[in-house]
């Protein structure tokens, strides 16, 4: 079953924004007409910039992310999965439900099964509240998932069209508030949280989709027109947000579980039966994909997301998000990453060079922005359909 592109989420602007309005739902906009930007450095982006790639497969289900309590046995049993791309967007706020359910129990000693940023954020928010944690995962930081995560914060991915209900609506905005709350009070050092620009490309003007318009406050959108910005479409869209460096993050919240009395143990479990054998009496599934066969979640779509990391260029401090391309940009610490938001669903290869390769060309999308140089061909790497580089700018 597909998932939600952000190339739909892009080509369906106007229409989300018209539903938004029948729903009463204010979209703040702060940019104005003839607001010209200030120029932004390119992006260099070429075969031999690159530093490394790495591949995951994020959990997905059609109709959302499942926070929920069930008997389990004489246990308690929570599952806290099903993040899609925002994993680390929904982290703390999902971890919160998770611990409020964990709460209402007479118990104060949880086993938390995976060692993601969803079992590591959902362990901190425990031992906060007074539980006694362990965690149980086959694999643990830095050969997670979540450890090859885009980590920019942003609420797409995270359910199908069909199932924008209003309570979907209201489980994502509680979430999606505290997590981004919870984010900006980390020390950013520490943790790899810093804000920074978002650009959003189109050839329409582009204002917040069903998903950002549940927090309207959070991602209020200033929209450039044709001439007052550095892209090669005719309009961009900027709003501000947070970006969590996995590699900085994972790591700080390992040592938070352990400093707070965790354990961390390397375990698998090869049937839920298993579990009953956990010394916990709640236990919390934060397994992400591995519940399709851990818990028989048959609805769980396994989808490709590909990472090329480029060598640094300290210049870059703001991402994108090419519409036409599928692609977006964003910087980290030890380089310019370029993440390709891939939708390929139902897909379990976790192979970056195991299918031909072919290059494509942009050249000259539009005439230049903002006194532009006209722009320069470059290659865009496909692996499989998953895009890998791109190069979808051209500033002065």
């Amino acid at each position: 079953m597909p998932a939600i592109s952000r190339r739909k989420f892009l080509h369906q602007s106007t229409a989300m924004l018209g539903a938004a309005a029948m729903s009463g739902i204010a979209l703040p906009v702060t940019g104005k007409a003839g607001q010209t930007q200030t120029p932004l450095p390119r992006l260099k982006v070429a075969p031999d910039l690159v530093l490394r790639q790495a591949v995951g497969l994020r959990p997905f289900r059609p109709s959302g992310f499942v926070v929920k309590a069930e008997p389990f046995g004489d246990k308690t049993l929570i599952h806290n999965y099903g993040h899609g791309g925002c994993g680390v967007t929904l982290s703390w706020g999902t971890a919160d439900m998770a611990a409020k359910l964990a709460l209402a129990t007479p118990h104060r000693k949880a086993a938390v099964i995976g060692c993601g940023v969803i079992g590591l954020t959902t362990a901190r928010l425990l031992q906060d509240r007074g539980f006694e944690v362990a965690i149980y995962a086959a694999d643990l930081p830095p050969h997670t998932t979540s450890d090859v995560a885009a980590g920019a914060f942003g609420v797409t991915e995270i359910v199908n069209d069909d199932h924008h209900s209003d309570e979907n609506a209201r489980r994502i905005a509680e979430a999606v508030r505290f997590a981004f709350r919870y984010f900006q009070n980390l020390p950013g050092a520490r943790y790899g949280v810093r804000p920074t620009d978002m650009y959003m490309l189109g050839a329409q003007p582009i204002e917040a989709s069903w998903d950002f318009a549940l927090t309207p406050e959070l991602f209020p959108f200033e929209i450039f027109g044709p001439g007052e910005h550095s892209f090669p479409s005719a309009y961009a869209s900027r709003f501000k947000t947070l970006i969590a460096e996995t590699n900085t993050l994972m790591p700080a919240l390992v040592e938070d579980v352990r400093a707070h009395g965790g354990a961390i143990e390397v375990q698998s479990f090869a049937d839920k039966e298993q579990l009953q054998a956990v010394d916990a009496p709640i236990v919390v599934n934060a397994t992400g994909l591995g519940a399709k066969a851990l818990f028989g979640d048959d609805e769980l779509v396994p989808m490709k997301g590909q990472l090329t990391v480029l060598k640094p260029q300290p210049e870059i401090t703001y991402a994108y998000l090419d519409p036409v391309l599928d692609l977006y940009m964003f910087p980290v610490a030890m380089g310019s990453c370029s993440a390709a938001a891939t939708r390929k669903a139902s897909c379990r290869r976790m192979s970056i060079r195991g299918e031909p390769r072919r290059s494509l060309t942009a050249t000259d999308l539009l005439p230049g922005a903002c006194g532009a140089e006209p722009f320069a061909s470059s290659e865009i790497f496909h692996s499989g359909g998953t895009s890998m580089i791109s190069c979808g700018l051209r500033t002065r």
